[in-house]
């Protein structure tokens, strides 16, 4: 090829040649604002930047600030005119959050404008402007969860129910275990209610339904709300059920119903209690409160909770943070090595340390085991069971203030 048609030929395809520039990262961002006391407030208050040091002579002109992984955002005084394309549609630039929900509630503390929505992608994006109508968008990247149930049968659990209670009877000596993956009263089914698939447990026989796998250190959430149905012999008591985590062992080990475990309690006005189901044990700090018995306190002295432990089987919650009977309800579980945490709603009601269990003689780590969720004589409903994998407790789930 002629060298004048080699290089008509390269220039219709300029790819091929080589880069003349080389990037190897992200330095910053440049602003231009009109008041640069007013947006570095802004940048420093509201959107928590932290500020990097300005030589004296430029303080009045600029202002600067880390975005965090080495880059960082320069305002410079100057601007006369009006940010004209100031549409979340069109120019903006992002910045990472960790809590879509918690940015919101700020926002609304401040009274500043807003707007949230939820991408393909299930990221999370907040649109506000910076006192010039820049606008920033903050982006909490998407969770990925692992769906424990369908919404169509119960694949990927197993069932279990203890010895009957006979009509009419408030003790079920004398009847065997109904046993594993056998449900004739159907006490376990997939419904829908409030237009979404849900799990109902009608809690007219004890037991429980647990996952098939075993699970350690993650994020459980589920959502849950109380029927109307009661059954002997919890009648006239509170609508009872339970989350059970750590599951491990034989069935029934637990009161003749479930398998050994620790309990994230779920009880009308106990929600986030804790329970040792079959031999489990764990470490609160709590105080006393009288014939109550011991409740937590983070502040509090730690005392050891399970059968014949002198702070007894169970540990009060901190709050009562559960919703109206026939509500949804969401609840938070963290698992990481042996400490736990119990959220209802949002809020922190304890946490929990030194998940231990015995095996043999010796008391072991209990780190790690399946998901039980209890049938204890209360129709209630559960949905929206996820689960996914941390690789360490966030900040907020342990912030029980």
């Amino acid at each position: 090829m002629q060298l004048k048609s080699l290089i008509l030929f390269l220039g219709l395809f300029p790819f091929l040649l080589p880069a003349q520039v080389t990037i190897t990262g992200f330095n910053h961002l440049a602003l231009s604002v009109s008041d640069i006391e007013a947006s570095t407030a802004f940048y420093r208050d509201i959107l928590g930047l932290e500020p990097i040091e300005v030589p004296d002579d430029l303080k009045d002109i600029r202002s600067w600030f880390k975005f965090g992984g080495g880059q960082d955002l320069h305002l410079l005084a100057g601007r006369t005119e009006p940010v004209s394309d100031n549409s979340r549609s069109s120019g903006h630039y992002s910045l990472t959050i960790t809590d879509a929900d918690e940015v919101e509630a700020f926002l609304k503390e401040k009274g500043l404008d807003y707007h949230r929505q939820q991408r393909f992608d299930g990221a999370w994006q907040i649109y506000i402007s910076d006192p010039d109508g820049y606008v920033i968008e903050l982006n909490e990247p998407p969770i990925h969860w692992e769906y424990l149930l369908n919404g169509e049968d119960l694949s990927g659990w197993d069932t279990y129910l203890g010895a009957q209670y006979l009509p009419g009877s408030d003790n079920q000596k004398g009847t065997e275990p109904i046993g594993m993956n056998k449900d004739p009263q159907n006490v376990f089914t997939i419904v829908e209610e409030d237009g979404q698939p849900a799990l109902r447990i009608s809690g007219e026989q004890f037991g429980g339904i647990s996952t098939v796998k075993e699970f350690e250190n993650y994020h459980l959430q589920l959502q849950f709300k109380w029927g109307t149905a009661k059954w002997r012999p919890r009648q006239n008591a509170k609508r009872d059920s339970g989350l059970l985590y750590h599951a491990n062992g034989e069935h029934g080990v637990g009161s003749g119903f479930w398998m050994q475990s620790q309990e994230f309690q779920i009880q009308e006005g106990d929600c986030g209690d804790y329970w040792g189901v079959g031999g489990a044990v764990i470490d609160v700090p709590a105080v006393e409160q009288g014939e109550e018995g011991r409740v937590y306190d983070p502040e509090g002295t730690l005392a050891s909770f399970g059968a014949n432990m002198a702070g007894g089987n169970r540990c009060i919650k901190s709050a009562d943070a559960e919703n109206p009977s026939g509500e949804w309800n969401t609840l938070d579980l963290y698992c990481f090595g042996s400490t736990s945490v119990h959220m209802v709603n949002g809020k922190v009601v304890m946490v929990l340390y030194s998940s231990r269990h015995p095996v043999g003689e010796e008391m072991q780590p209990l780190t790690k085991g399946k998901i039980q969720l209890q049938t204890e004589g209360a129709e209630v409903f559960y949905r929206n069971i996820r689960i996914r994998g941390i690789e360490e407790l966030p900040e907020k789930a342990l912030d029980s203030k």
